[in-house]
């Protein structure tokens, strides 16, 4: 955006839940559009060496794609894999979910050439319907992450595993900074990007009240309503699921006439 000050987002405070690994992009959008990002992480991620290191063995088998669901995956990837593992992981037809995935496979040397749009696994059963199955497929993703796109391989006839290469779990750094900043109503808005985002940042604030404070954003209508189950106040709801919708449902919010 050209002039930052003319966005409703304009000096708006607004709490990004995303893991630390994942919330500079995301603070990066904010500023540009005149806001100012407080990094709150409700997320930690934590790799699993041993479900990465058992797919050593795969990786010679030149008929398997590898797939990708995050940069989560990746990095995890990164820190297991061998110098000669990284190396012949690259050597394999290689998808993404997403843009972002995607780029951080291209920082290590890796090409997705699928990547799927929207950022989703149903995104990639879209890609391979246009690209072609893969013989196998070699996954990595969440240990909670969704099996979409292995159970409609599986109908295909198409050999899945799904490689459990890192979850999330509760952060334990200090949250009283933040939760003193709700009470004094110096924080505009929260940007829950998941079920667990969400429960987790009530999770650390402690009171859904103070939590409901400034105005709920949510990523999608599921997870609108997972927090409201959870006592959440859920304002905003973007209209496709990511992070620059949830701006964009914001920003909308903040020109929308109240009564």
């Amino acid at each position: 955006m050209d002039n930052p000050t003319a966005s409703p987002l304009s000096g708006r405070r607004i709490l990004v839940t995303r893991s630390a690994g994942q919330a500079t992009q995301t603070a990066d959008m904010i500023r540009a559009r005149g806001g100012e990002a407080v990094l709150f992480p409700c997320l930690a991620v934590e790799c699993l060496p041993k479900p990465i290191q058992a797919t050593a063995a795969l990786l010679a088998d030149a008929t398997i794609d590898i797939a990708f669901t995050s940069s989560n995956g990746v990095r995890c990837a990164t820190q297991v894999l061998s110098p000669s593992e990284h190396a012949l992981l690259g050597s394999h037809r290689l998808a993404a979910v997403g843009e972002k995935t995607a780029s951080a496979m291209a920082a290590q040397g890796w090409h997705a050439t699928i990547i799927a749009e929207p950022a989703s696994q149903d995104g990639l059963v879209s890609a391979y319907r246009h690209h072609g199955l893969p013989g196998k497929l070699l996954l990595f993703r969440a240990e909670e992450g969704r099996d979409t796109l292995a159970d409609w391989l599986h109908q295909q006839g198409i050999v899945v595993t799904t490689v459990h290469a890192y979850r999330t779990v509760f952060p334990t750094d200090d949250a009283s900074s933040v939760i003193q900043a709700l009470r004094m109503g110096r924080i505009d808005a929260v940007l829950l990007g998941s079920t667990k985002t969400a429960a987790y940042y009530l999770q650390r604030i402690g009171d859904a009240t103070l939590a409901s404070r400034p105005l709920v954003v949510a990523i999608s209508p599921g997870v609108a309503s997972a927090a409201e189950k959870l006592g959440l106040g859920v304002q905003v709801v973007a209209s496709d699921a990511s992070f620059p919708a949830m701006l964009d449902a914001l920003a909308k919010h903040y020109l929308t006439p109240t009564e």
